[in-house]
């Protein structure tokens, strides 16, 4: 296995990632399938992927790159358990989320966890989200279904009149690395890592850190925080 060709560009190494992955897997060219496993799978969702929770250190750094009056836009907010550590940290926070069974679980776990109104959840993918203005954009694993992910993260520095802040874990089970077969040459990279690598073809100027956090009782992986401040 080697790394993306020096020849191909890294929005292009996702592009092909991505419709490889679509060939094979129902879910990326399906709405509906896709639909259907999040039906399947947000009930349990925190108990399964309990990222936010066990990710101390990780938080500990996301925290004050947020500020006390800042509007936040999240994207793919899923079950809702980072707009819950967050939220009480900044000034609103909003979130894009396309999958309806994912948003019934946001909202069941807001209304068990905090009272007050809940966050404005806007139901379409990150790719047709409309204009919106934020100060921060925030996105955790919610890239995987970004085709175009060059036009995607030109539309996060775009709509964050301050910084753009997105984590992804890193490795399999939880996120296996991009794979492109070229030319009878299996090319691989990871997933965080393909992100810095197109963010360095816009030359966006970003920050990319590691963690190791315990997923699971004895279970260790890496995630990855990357953030930037835009400029506007």
């Amino acid at each position: 296995m080697g790394e993306p060709a020096r020849e191909m560009t890294p929005s292009t190494f996702w592009k092909m990632a991505f419709a490889q992955k679509a060939e094979r897997d129902e879910r990326r060219r399906d709405h509906a399938a896709e639909e259907a496993f999040w039906r399947h799978y947000a009930p349990n969702y925190d108990e399964r992927s309990p990222l936010a929770q066990c990710a101390d250190a990780l938080i500990t750094d996301l925290l004050p790159l947020l500020g006390p009056g800042d509007r936040v836009l999240e994207i793919g907010a899923g079950s809702g358990s980072f707009t819950r550590r967050i939220a009480d940290h900044v000034g609103e926070i909003s979130a894009v989320e396309p999958s309806t069974a994912m948003r019934i679980e946001f909202l069941r776990r807001w209304e068990a966890a905090r009272s007050g109104a809940p966050p404005r959840l806007w139901p379409c993918s990150w790719e047709d989200a409309p204009e919106l203005e934020t100060d921060v954009v925030f996105g955790c694993n919610a890239f995987y279904r970004m085709e175009d992910i060059a036009a995607s993260l030109s539309k996060m520095d775009r709509f964050a009149a301050r910084r753009v802040i997105l984590v992804q874990s890193v490795g399999a089970p939880y996120a296996p690395p991009l794979h492109v077969r070229l030319n009878g040459h299996l090319l691989e990279r990871e997933r965080a890592h393909a992100l810095a690598d197109v963010l360095q073809e816009l030359e966006i100027h970003h920050r990319l850190r590691l963690y190791s956090v315990e997923r699971a009782p004895g279970t260790w992986g890496e995630v990855a925080l990357i953030d930037w401040r835009t400029n506007h």
